[in-house]
């Protein structure tokens, strides 16, 4: 039972496409697939000896291993939809069903005939100055309208340093200039 689950979260991590990108490019190091192996390991082993670990707490421990590890800071909810399905074939394989497991991995078993092995292609996307326009253009603007609510300001005062004006010395009585701190001028 311990072997399919753990299977399970081997594979499970094998379609999580911020890991496989992460391994594909070495962002862990030249040991980033031996990394992502023991990441397997490492939330089994969360696992079993934190029997009450919920969604959230998997995805933390997710996202912190991607962040140490691999220097990849996910934000686009993968992580959780990952912790889920661990979680989730985790109640599986505890109750001896492991139909889902076994499509997994037969499933995987194809992607690694096929040569894929589950690559994540990664394209960097250049902006033309086009693309830049807004929707709307300056030349569309109807100055004399003023239904829209909009106050008209005028110009801005310009920003300038304005130098402070210099406190004066108090002299006392017997001749002595009182020294003032610079927080009191």
């Amino acid at each position: 039972m311990q072997s399919k689950f753990d299977l399970s979260i081997a594979l499970t991590l094998s379609t999580w496409p911020a890991l496989t990108l992460a391994v594909q490019n070495s962002w862990g190091g030249p040991e980033s697939a031996e990394k992502r192996d023991w990441f397997a390991g490492a939330i089994s082993d969360l696992i079993s000896t934190t029997p009450d670990a919920d969604v959230d707490y998997v995805e933390e421990f997710m996202l912190q291993i991607m962040n140490d590890e691999f220097d990849v800071n996910v934000q686009d909810g993968s992580g959780e939809e990952i912790s889920a399905k661990i979680i989730g074939l985790r109640k599986l394989t505890m109750l001896g069903d492991f139909a889902m497991v076994d499509e997994m991995y037969s499933k995987w078993q194809e992607r690694q005939s096929k040569g894929s092995g589950g690559k994540v292609n990664f394209q960097h996307v250049t902006r033309d100055d086009d693309e830049d326009e807004t929707d709307w253009d300056s030349d569309d603007i109807d100055e004399d309208d003023d239904d829209d609510g909009d106050v008209e300001m005028g110009e801005a005062p310009s920003l300038v340093k304005v130098p402070k004006e210099k406190v004066q010395p108090k002299v006392d009585e017997d001749g002595f200039t009182e020294v003032v701190g610079r927080k009191r001028r």
